[in-house]
């Protein structure tokens, strides 16, 4: 079973910075998941919010005051906050990433990427940017792309027909149907949510052992977010192939 860090190993150190992603490698995890934005000069940065003010500080540890989107702050203006001291002193000068500094840590420590499917979301020049940037700095087989349809994942598998698709939308057999027939089966990763509080806002079913079966015949399975040893029993108990976890599951009990 395939263990992957959700954002890093965000119940610890803050996540989406390279620090997190550190940490998931020290740590043994297999995969990283995480998320892109674009700055106001279209630089690839890795942030989950709309805005930089969850995550991001001013030089003396603030809260921002104003709502500050990332699409209109210019990268250099991003880097003007700190994105570590929010979870912890000792995070302290930790700087928003570049799509480019995640890819060269997949490549350099040799561990995956899931990007998160907020990349639909990207205009056609963004998205473009940022597989561009996967494929000039020779990062295909060090990354997956999630989808929420059978029309996003045609985009993918046109542009990198080899690409690893994680799916995470209707998860009816008509619709896994339809995504078998654009992504082979060793190149689909199907994602259903374990119920808990982590994933009580998904619309998506709950999974059990009938559900995972099912998916089974379609391709991988994935299993989010898991959080307790009783879940990863669960996990086991259903033969899912990956497990994505905020980092309270370690892999072979690290720390």
């Amino acid at each position: 079973m395939i263990i992957e860090a959700h954002r890093g190993v965000e119940c610890d150190f803050p996540q989406n910075t390279m620090v997190s992603f550190m940490a998931a490698k020290r740590m043994g995890y297999s995969m990283v998941e995480l998320d892109t934005k674009f700055t106001s000069d279209d630089r690839c940065v890795i942030l989950h919010d709309r805005t930089i003010n969850r995550t991001a500080r001013t030089e003396d540890g603030s809260k921002l005051i104003a709502d500050m989107p990332i699409i209109e702050l210019t990268l250099e203006e991003a880097r003007l906050y700190d994105y570590g001291v929010w979870k912890s002193e000792r995070f302290k000068g930790e700087a928003i990433p570049l799509l480019e500094e995640a890819l060269g840590f997949a490549i350099e420590q040799d561990i995956t990427l899931k990007f998160d499917n907020v990349w639909q979301s990207h205009t056609e020049k963004q998205r473009n940017i940022l597989f561009d940037a996967v494929e000039s700095i020779g990062a295909l087989e060090y990354v997956g792309f999630t989808c929420n349809s059978a029309e996003w994942a045609k985009v993918l598998i046109k542009r990198f027909p080899k690409m690893q698709v994680h799916y995470d939308g209707d998860i009816s057999e008509p619709a896994l149907g339809k995504i078998s027939d654009i992504v082979p089966r060793d190149q689909l990763t199907i994602w259903l949510r374990y119920h808990n509080e982590r994933t009580s806002w998904a619309k998506t079913p709950a999974a059990d052992g009938a559900l995972c079966d099912m998916a089974h015949r379609f391709g991988k399975v994935g299993l989010w977010l898991l959080t307790t040893e009783e879940e990863l029993e669960d996990a086991r108990s259903w033969n899912v192939d990956i497990i994505e976890t905020d980092g309270s599951i370690r892999p072979g009990g690290t720390n």
